[in-house]
């Protein structure tokens, strides 16, 4: 596989996911346009042990992020695994900042990989993690940095989000966290006394 190979089928979908992940949507959990770009990214990860011609064992050593996206991959591609510890299921959590006077602004969507074995870890960061890790170890002439999004603050009175059918065929509920910011600028969990939230 060549470099361009490797921008057009794991490198720009990667960038894709991050743009649809910082929009404004209400998204179902476990199954939207999200997860469908997710497991399709993954599955073109994990074939790089295949056009690298190395063993999974060797390299799920050397990089924990490949690890957890070979399992990823396995997983939305068969379903439950004969090594149940392996299993790794996709969640979407809508993530708000909350300050008391000015109210919610949406951050970002978060893709999670819920891994039976090595927890709950943010997609974009682990597929991140494993594609700088392919980008080294074939020594691809590729000088894309990838930096997940988050939006500038714009403070609303309500949490809201947007429900398009297009991403998203079916809709019964979505998962929000707040957070405050901390000293230093770092994300902080925080449980507002009162949550005003629609979904448009």
């Amino acid at each position: 596989m060549s470099a361009l190979r490797f921008l057009n089928d794991v490198v720009k979908p990667w960038d894709e996911l991050n743009v649809l992940l910082s929009e404004r949507l209400a998204l179902q959990p476990e199954l939207s346009d999200v997860t469908r770009l997710a497991g399709a990214l993954a599955v073109a990860i994990r074939h790089q042990v295949d056009v690298a011609g190395l063993k999974d064992q060797v390299v799920n050593v050397e990089s924990s992020g490949h690890r957890v996206i070979s399992d990823t991959a396995d997983f939305w591609k068969h379903g439950s695994l004969r090594n149940a510890a392996r299993n790794s299921h996709f969640s979407t959590e809508s993530f708000f900042e909350y300050i008391p006077d000015k109210g919610f602004s949406f951050l970002k969507n978060v893709l999670f990989v819920e891994h039976a074995s090595l927890g709950k870890r943010d997609f974009l960061e682990i597929s991140l993690e494993a594609i700088r890790y392919w980008i080294n170890k074939r020594g691809l002439n590729v000088t894309w940095q990838g930096v997940v999004r988050e939006n500038h603050p714009e403070f609303h009175p309500e949490a809201f989000l947007r429900f398009e059918s297009g991403k998203c065929i079916s809709m019964d509920q979505v998962r929000l966290r707040f957070f405050s910011r901390g000293a230093a600028g770092a994300l902080v969990p925080v449980d507002p006394p009162e949550v005003r939230f629609a979904v448009y």
